[in-house]
C-alpha cells in the first residue's frame, strides 16, 4: 500500500505486538524477533513505523485472533516485550500501551512497570 502512496511522508504505520503475532509473525524468541523485524524493514522502512501498540495476545500466534492481554499475561510473553523495548532501532518511537481496561488506572500502572522492569 505505501509503494502506492505518492507523499510517503504523509504515511506511517503502527506495530501493534497482538496483530503482527496473531498474523504469524514470531516475536517469543531472538531468532523470531529479528526475522519479524528484517521483514518490516524490508515490507515498509523503519522510516515509516511511527509508533507501537503494547500488548500481548489471548490467542495463539497465527491464529488471526485480535484479542489484547495484559502485558506478560498472554501468549506472546515477556522476553518479546524485552527484545523490542531494548531494541535501539526503536528507542526513539513511541510505544503506547494498548490492554484491556476494566481499571484504567491500576492496569495501566501495572503493566507501565512491568515494561519499565524489562529496559
Amino acid at each position: 500500500m505505501i509503494a502506492l502512496i505518492d507523499d510517503r511522508k504523509r504515511v506511517g504505520v503502527c506495530f501493534d505486538t497482538c496483530h503482527v503475532f496473531s498474523a504469524g509473525y514470531e516475536l517469543r524468541t531472538p531468532e523470531g524477533y529479528e526475522a519479524t523485524i528484517d521483514r518490516l524493514a524490508l515490507s515498509v522502512g523503519f522510516e515509516n513505523v511511527g509508533a507501537f501498540h503494547l500488548n500481548d495476545s489471548k490467542r495463539a500466534i497465527g491464529s488471526r485472533v485480535d484479542r489484547h492481554e495484559h502485558i506478560g499475561a498472554g501468549e506472546i510473553g515477556l522476553d518479546a516485550f524485552s527484545f523490542l523495548l531494548n531494541d535501539r532501532r526503536f528507542a526513539h518511537i513511541p510505544k503506547v500501551i494498548e490492554t484491556p481496561k476494566p481499571h484504567p488506572f491500576d492496569d495501566d500502572v501495572r503493566n507501565l512497570a512491568l515494561l519499565r522492569s524489562l529496559m
